[in-house]
């Protein structure tokens, strides 16, 4: 054969020996992408042209440089997932320099070797998440210069070092999540200029030093949600002019800076529940374009006027489980897209009249599991249609005509779980539900108090059953002093039973005696001994009911936060 042949012939074998070569056990082989799983050693028989390699749920535990060296310049992807791989041998990778994607995750790595990526100049995607990474060295990044996304989520990593990142000029999404880190230098993200995605959710941070963002000018998404935040500096955010997202809930902060959020004008979405705020003063909000605002679960105590005034686009605001004992009939002044206001489970006993007025977009208020006794003259002042309220476990004995024609303009009204007095006063309340059958759930409206009257339904009591009892006559019975102590933003509704009656003198007197002899009279015991029986089988069988009620009061619910909105709008 004539030898100027022999390199043709050479390739050609080699061609054919690469298509034939088997795809190893454990490894389903298309289009030049190698998916195994279950595997007990790194494949080896791999054809020469893989661009992909993912490994799943195998069980060897280490890389070395020999498994890479037949790969050929087209292997771009290697995936390594829920493997038991302990161990990455000093240039394991030093001949894949074509790499563009790398992910070795939940695997058992402490450590990774500080010159593993240093041929690996074309990756652009590093994710290293839900490792036992415990460290993380700047070598690893320091010819990485192309890389756009790095995950180093769900390790157990302490500290990031200052220079760590300093090379990764191209980065644009870093993710720190879920680690123990407890603090970061000023310059951690100094020249980040491309970065839009940074997320240190769920860490152990508990300040973040002037300056740190300021070179992330580019930044539209910021995770801090899950930390031990004490404090934010006003400046913090000054120089995140492209910020859309902001988490900062489930932290510690007591209080916000006027003006902490004033330059943010793309900011979209902010989280800033589970936190312990006491207050909100009007310069903490600048104008953005925020449609949804959660607050609920911080121990804000009042609403002042302006608060949000700057908050124009915001369609949803939640409010609920705080401390709130007074909104000022300014506070949601400038809502004028606002759709839905969430105020359950707080300390009010009355709204300010005009509180929602200027309000053309509300469709839903949540004024659920408050004490609110009454409201004044004018309190739906300026709203024209609303499609619910929710008055639901307050303390409302009744309601007067005005008010209900005020809520005549509502769609649907939640009444129930109120401890309504039926007396006299509950005659304008009873013939508005039998003209307005539509807007209420009959059913759920009841007395509870007289007892004799208690489980009534409202709309089926006549004057007949209502002239006995004058509301002077039930003042004793209205110890819905359900309406104790606030412990806790999710508190429990621990309602004192309106069953309980007022034990009379005479009686407790009679109780008392035991039936005692006086100076050695003889009396007959007997009708003592009888009188003293009736007193206790009244009391069992009053503390009996008195128990019936107390569980039926105490489930009434906190309110769901996440329940859906009921706004149709959002």
């Amino acid at each position: 054969m004539d030898l100027r042949l022999t390199p043709a012939v050479l390739l050609i074998l080699c061609s054919l020996i690469a298509v034939v070569l088997p795809c190893p056990d454990g490894c389903q082989c298309v289009a030049n992408q190698a998916h195994c799983t279950h595997l007990s050693d790194f494949p080896k028989t791999l054809n020469a042209s893989t661009s992909l390699l993912e490994i799943l749920k195998s069980t060897f535990d280490s890389l070395k440089p020999e498994d890479f060296t037949n790969f050929t310049t087209a292997f771009s992807k290697l995936m390594i997932k829920a493997t038991s791989l302990r161990e990455v041998h000093p240039g394991t990778f030093d001949s894949t320099p074509n790499l563009v994607q790398m992910v070795i995750s939940s695997t058992e790595l402490r450590d990774l070797p500080e010159t593993l990526f240093q041929h690996l100049q074309k990756l652009d995607v590093l994710i290293l998440a839900e490792n036992k990474l415990m460290v993380v060295r700047p070598q690893w990044f320091s010819q990485l210069a192309d890389l756009t996304q790095v995950d180093l989520s769900r390790n157990f990593i302490k500290s990031v070092p200052v220079i760590t990142f300093h090379p990764l000029t191209n980065l644009q999404k870093l993710s720190l999540s879920v680690n123990n880190i407890t603090s970061l230098s000023r310059d951690t993200f100094k020249g980040l200029s491309q970065l839009q995605i940074l997320r240190l959710n769920k860490n152990m941070l508990r300040e973040l030093e002037t300056g740190i963002f300021d070179d992330l000018v580019d930044l539209k998404e910021l995770s801090l949600q899950d930390n031990k935040l004490l404090h934010l500096h006003r400046d913090l955010f000054s120089k995140t002019l492209t910020l859309q997202k902001l988490f900062l809930s489930n932290n510690q902060l007591t209080s916000l800076s006027q003006g902490i959020f004033l330059n943010l004008p793309l900011l979209s979405q902010i989280s800033l529940h589970k936190n312990q705020l006491r207050s909100l003063g009007p310069g903490v909000f600048g104008p953005m374009l925020l449609r949804q605002l959660w607050l609920y679960d911080n121990k804000l105590n009042r609403l002042e006027d302006d608060t949000f005034r700057n908050l124009t686009q915001l369609q949803l605001l939640v409010l609920s489980r705080n401390q709130i004992s007074h909104v000022s009939a300014g506070a949601f002044k400038g809502l004028t897209q606002l759709g839905e206001v969430s105020l359950h489970t707080n300390l009010l006993t009355t709204i300010e009249a005009g509180t929602f007025q200027e309000l053309p977009r509300l469709v839903n208020i949540s004024l659920e599991h408050n004490f609110i006794e009454s409201f004044p003259l004018g309190f739906l002042q300026g709203v024209s249609h609303l499609g619910q309220i929710d008055l639901r476990n307050n303390s409302l004995p009744n309601l007067p005509k005005e008010t209900l024609v005020a809520l005549s303009a509502v769609r649907e009204i939640l009444l129930q779980q109120n401890p309504w007095r039926c007396d006299r006063d509950i005659i304008p309340l009873r013939d508005w539900l039998i003209q307005n059958p539509s807007k209420v759930n009959l059913t759920s409206v009841v007395c509870e108090t007289p007892l004799s009257q208690y489980g009534e339904q409202i709309a089926m009591l006549t004057d007949e059953d209502l002239i006995l009892h004058s509301p002077t006559e039930q003042t004793v019975l209205t110890s819905t002093e359900k309406r104790k102590k606030f412990s806790t933003p999710q508190p429990k509704r621990s309602t004192l039973s309106p069953a309980i009656k007022t034990t009379p003198n005479s009686e407790t007197e009679d109780g008392t005696s035991s039936g005692q002899e006086e100076d050695g009279e003889t009396c007959n015991k007997t009708p003592v001994i009888l009188i003293v029986t009736a007193v206790v089988s009244t009391l069992v069988i009053s503390a009996f009911i008195i128990s019936c009620v107390c569980w039926r009061r105490k489930k009434r619910g906190k309110g769901e936060i996440g329940r859906q909105n009921k706004n149709s709008v959002l």
